[in-house]
């Protein structure tokens, strides 16, 4: 893990200062373990982004597919000199697997390599890897990579900490797992440890070794084959720390929960346990008055069977900290406050999944007027502000087929007044369109007094051609705007049965959002924005 600072600085955010040496990014890739089998297949949707935010005129995509041994299968290189949107699906290898007999049953990884002879900035693309069938889809962005070089692995191994921060589940239809590609070296015996929290905070310790990894070999670890989380969890949600001495490649783990009975998938990616590490750089101090210490907005869906939770996960730089709720409808007008609805204390193993319904109810609020709830974190020890805080948004429909929520992995916004100098920003997503595709925009910032809208620019890619549908929109302080894509005619028939992208240009800093795939039986895909 390297600092949120140095992260800052690396990628040129929020108007900090570059490093004098710093080295440019020509090569930025992405290792995804894929399924092609009777239940799921994947593929990996992305846009030409690079020539629209970085304005490189062109790059070069090498991608490549490999066995579950790490044997390769096949590797295409594609020149990508269009913003359109874009796909490689597993269905383009059918001859290939059906050749070696894995046509229904097929493990392994697909490595996705951009070249540019421009600085790309970003050594990780934006990627989404998606895993479906006919009544389901999961998504998550880019997580493994393999590194550029010494350097890349040095600057990115700052800390050796855990991953962690998702759901796990003990329910009998529930296989929680964890997958990963290994990088070009091989690993003997390497040894995992791992730490289970439940929701009332207890903590089970351990430890197991894996057979011998090859280079690029998939692993898909399903947990309950090494641990027994239906007696420790019963038929509660628990989160777990995974320790390992992986070397080689970035490990941010493809993780999530395959519901057996529903055939669906819940996605998401790891994320860094920071619970042990408390030195300065580990924190964020109070600097502005004018802003919370730490806020971010989300979609609410509360009616019509669905809901809406917030998982807060165990995994902060120590310190203390409460979490407040503040309640939107669309047009940004406040509903109500829950101020201080939880309190968190270091070394606790608070694992809390937070019901917004629940909240809203409590304040008085109107589930079919509630469309954001703005979190906003204050720390009494203005010095212990964490800069690296994981949250979950669990969505979810009552009562279908899928009990499984979305699960995605986000954090919260520090105050940081240098982002108040930026004019405005540019943000990116798909129409995932396996299912009922929407793209939600939110305009929250981490001010106490917030009150700039946010003039977006909306521009709408496909996969068949180079042609561009454009549109404006508007979206209120603090409040709410959605595309559906069910309900759009035109963008239906624009994109067609494929995938397609939006990017949004705002005039203000703020603009953020998510993007869902919602199917009848229950699934959701969720991720937040580009």
């Amino acid at each position: 893990m390297r600092t949120y600072q140095s992260h800052l600085q690396a990628t040129q955010s929020a108007g900090e200062t570059l490093v004098a040496n710093r080295k440019p990014v020509l090569r930025s890739s992405a290792i995804f373990p894929v399924l092609h089998t009777n239940v799921y297949s994947s593929k990996v949707i992305f846009m030409g982004y690079w020539l629209l935010k970085r304005n490189i005129r062109e790059v070069g995509l090498l991608y490549t597919l490999r066995n579950q041994a790490g044997t390769l299968l096949s590797r295409k290189y594609v020149l990508i000199d269009s913003a359109k949107a874009w796909s490689v699906q597993m269905s383009e290898y059918a001859d290939l697997l059906r050749k070696n007999d894995e046509a229904e049953n097929f493990t392994g990884s697909l490595e996705l390599e951009i070249f540019s002879t421009q600085d790309l900035v970003f050594p990780y693309p934006a990627f989404v890897l998606v895993y479906y069938n006919a009544t389901s889809s999961s998504v998550v962005h880019t997580v493994g990579r393999v590194y550029n070089d010494i350097e890349d692995l040095q600057q990115n191994t700052e800390y050796q900490v855990s991953e962690s921060g998702f759901d796990i589940y003990g329910r009998d239809e529930l296989a929680p797992f964890l997958s990963f590609t290994n990088g070009p070296l091989p690993s003997e015996q390497p040894t995992v440890t791992y730490e289970i929290v439940d929701t009332q905070h207890r903590t089970t310790s351990g430890t197991f070794t894996l057979p011998d990894l090859k280079p690029y070999e998939t692993v898909f670890l399903y947990l309950k084959e090494y641990i027994d989380l239906k007696s420790l969890l019963g038929d509660e949600p628990g989160m777990i720390r995974f320790g390992h001495n992986f070397s080689g490649f970035f490990p941010r783990f493809l993780v999530g929960n395959l519901d057996q009975k529903a055939r669906s998938v819940s996605l998401t990616h790891s994320y860094y346990d920071s619970s042990s590490v408390a030195d300065s750089k580990a924190y964020w101090p109070r600097q502005d008055d004018r802003f919370w210490d730490s806020s971010m907005s989300i979609p609410l869906y509360l009616t019509d069977g669905f809901f809406t939770k917030l998982v807060v996960y165990p995994v902060f730089s120590p310190s203390d900290f409460s979490l407040s709720f503040r309640f939107f409808d669309a047009d940004g007008k406040l509903l109500g406050v829950v101020s201080d609805a939880e309190h968190f204390h270091s070394g606790s193993n608070q694992y809390v999944q937070i019901d917004l319904g629940d909240l809203a109810n409590q304040a008085n609020v109107s589930f079919e007027r509630a469309k954001t709830a703005q979190i906003v974190g204050h720390w009494p020890d203005e010095t212990r502000i964490p800069t690296r805080l994981k949250f979950g948004l669990n969505v979810g429909q009552n009562g279908r087929l899928s009990g499984l929520p979305s699960n995605v992995c986000f954090s919260p916004q520090v105050g940081n007044p240098k982002i108040l100098d930026k004019p405005g920003t540019f943000k990116w997503a798909p129409f995932v369109n396996v299912g009922n595709s929407e793209i939600a925009l939110t305009n929250s910032a981490p001010l106490r007094d917030y009150d700039r809208r946010a003039n977006v620019t909306l521009s709408f890619y496909r996969e068949a051609d180079e042609t561009v549908l454009e549109r404006s929109c508007v979206v209120p302080p603090n409040g709410l705007y959605t595309i559906r894509l069910y309900d759009d005619n035109e963008l239906r028939q624009f994109f067609g049965d494929t995938s397609g992208w939006m990017t949004a240009r705002a005039d203000n800093p703020f603009l953020n959002g998510y993007y869902f795939d919602f199917h009848p039986e229950g699934a959701v895909a969720a991720d937040h924005l580009f």
